[in-house]
């Protein structure tokens, strides 16, 4: 692109200056002066090459303006969905990120087999022996909190590191739950939605009754859906509507589940 302004400009330079001569040249020529009519001609054929060369230059200018136009108004609506989709995520996480109070009794469980490869009807299993989840200590709050402070900075590469550490340095902690969450939603940020379901999997499989097992179902749903399993993607969706009726989780999950074909 530059190189073609810089040609364009010298072009107009050459126009500018060559003009003057040339004109200035016709006359002589008819009253006798050194320039024939047919170098004369030969000048004015060369100053109309230029110009038309001038003009087809600025047209693939103009096009390709036009194109550039195109590419940042697509990268800005790019930005502005990607903003949107963080800001939401970050207005429903405002309460939690200092929440040091334990959930309900928690139960641990065995993780079937992939999710990809599950039958629909073992997606949701019957819990097993209760295991109370400990509060954080100083040490996991403080990793949790350094985390999530990544995901407000969308800082997303490495928010997706610290929640993965988080969740194996304290895998039994009241907050777990949320790391594993909030793992699945920077996956899913980054394009990686089979990671993403894995994550959000784990929420319902090692932690129900947690506060995130709502909206974790919620994601398993839509994001089946993305992916092309619209049979996984109905079940959790109406799994979300029967178990919690009355939350945010329930309306969203009714409003994508009428848009399912």
């Amino acid at each position: 692109m530059f190189y073609k302004d810089v040609k364009i400009h010298s072009f107009a330079m050459v126009l500018c200056f060559t003009a003057p001569f040339v004109m200035a040249e016709i006359p002589q020529a008819s009253s006798g002066g050194g320039l024939s009519a047919n170098a004369a001609a030969d000048l004015l054929f060369q100053l109309e090459t230029l110009q038309q060369e001038v003009q087809s230059l600025r047209g693939k200018v103009e096009e390709q303006g036009h194109e550039l136009r195109l590419m940042k108004e697509s990268q800005r609506d790019r930005y502005i969905d990607l903003d949107k989709r963080i800001s939401i995520l970050m207005s429903a996480s405002a309460s939690e990120q200092r929440n040091t109070v334990a959930p309900p009794i928690a139960q641990i469980e065995q993780i079937p087999d992939a999710i990809e490869n599950t039958p629909i009807n073992t997606l949701v299993t019957p819990p097993l022996a209760p295991v109370s989840l400990q509060p954080p200590t100083e040490e996991a709050q403080q990793a949790y909190n350094n985390a999530y402070n990544l995901i407000r900075e969308r800082q997303f590469d490495q928010a997706e590191t610290a929640f993965a550490s988080f969740v194996n340095a304290f895998p039994n902690n009241s907050l777990t739950g949320n790391g594993y969450y909030w793992l699945g939603e920077v996956k899913l940020v980054q394009g990686k939605s089979r990671e993403a379901l894995e994550a959000f999997s784990t929420v319902i499989q090692n932690f129900p009754g947690h506060s995130k097992e709502q909206d974790s179902l919620y994601k398993l749903g839509t994001v089946s859906d993305q992916i092309g399993d619209t049979e996984k993607a109905r079940f959790y969706l109406q799994d979300v509507i029967k178990r919690f009726p009355d939350s945010k989780a329930a309306q969203l999950a009714a409003g994508y589940l009428s848009k399912i074909k």
